[in-house]
């Protein structure tokens, strides 16, 4: 089996643009919480990071339920 390494790379704008703009801020469309579990959902977030979000909840959930 072959090593496997990572090598670090750095990608360089050769034509960088002449006012820099700052990153758009995500708004906050939900936050969810349950139980001592907190999640920020922001506007723009992946369909499946949001269906894995509400997998875990769901879990968590479950598992609160199953307690009382």
């Amino acid at each position: 089996m072959k090593k496997k390494e990572i090598i670090p790379i750095q990608i360089v704008d050769r034509n960088p643009s002449m006012s820099p703009t700052a990153p758009a801020k995500s708004k906050l469309a939900a936050r969810v919480k349950l139980g001592q579990v907190e999640a920020y959902i922001y506007n723009g977030t992946d369909k499946y990071i949001l269906a894995t979000i509400r997998k875990e909840l769901n879990i968590h959930a479950s598992r609160l339920h199953s307690r009382t």
